[in-house]
């Protein structure tokens, strides 16, 4: 009996290939297949590289200070020049006259502005050293030659003075072409910036000055 039991699980293996004599055929043995190692992340393209802590501070420069009323006033060589268009009562006035001279006619009113503002542009003022050391402000203009014409030149005590604001007094007499009469008791020069002088008159109101350029 033994033998023919083992005759017939031999056929039936050979004809079948999937039954094995006493029950199915195990399945062959698969090596485990080991784990992926983690990929690293790939460093960002825009990520600066961290800097030393033991670098040292790039220090800023300080900003230059403001110079004073006084020192931009009394620079050697500084020179102001008048800007009628930046003298807003000045201007209004000028206006006003225009428009009376011109009798609204536009083309006469804007030629007799526009003589106005070259000839203002043809004025200034600065200061002078005199013979004995002290300071004279003076206001210049410009004749149908374009000579220069110095209109006034005052000796002047500075009486007060701060960051922004110089002023003056005057002494002795008026020694310009066209003397103020009488002096004045003093006079207020104001500076909001290192180019521009702020003159108040009792007829035209504010007058504007700008610092001339050496190349101009």
């Amino acid at each position: 009996m033994r033998m023919k039991s083992l005759v017939a699980c031999t056929l039936t293996f050979a004809a079948l290939s999937v039954v094995a004599c006493g029950g199915e055929t195990p399945p062959p043995e698969t090596a485990p297949v080991p784990p992926a190692e983690p990929t690293p992340a790939p460093q960002a393209m825009n990520e600066a590289p961290q800097s030393s802590s033991m670098e040292p501070k790039k220090e800023e420069p300080a900003p230059a200070a403001k110079k004073a009323a006084k020192e931009v006033l009394m620079a050697e060589g500084a020179t102001f020049m008048y800007s009628l268009s930046d003298s807003t009562d000045a201007k209004q006035l000028a206006t006003t006259n225009c428009e009376k001279k011109s009798k609204k006619d536009e083309k006469k009113k804007d030629t007799c502005l526009q003589e106005q503002m070259a000839a203002a542009e043809k004025e200034g003022i600065r200061f002078e050293k005199t013979k004995e050391g002290k300071w004279a402000w003076v206001s210049f203009g410009k004749d149908k030659k374009d000579n220069e014409v110095v209109y006034n030149k005052i000796t002047v005590n500075v009486a007060s003075e701060d960051a922004s604001k110089v002023t003056l007094t005057p002494e002795g007499k008026d020694e310009g072409k066209k003397p103020l009469k009488p002096l004045p008791k003093s006079l207020t020069l104001e500076v909001p910036d290192e180019t521009t002088v702020v003159m108040t008159d009792e007829k035209r109101g504010k007058l504007v000055f700008k610092k001339k350029l050496r190349f101009s």
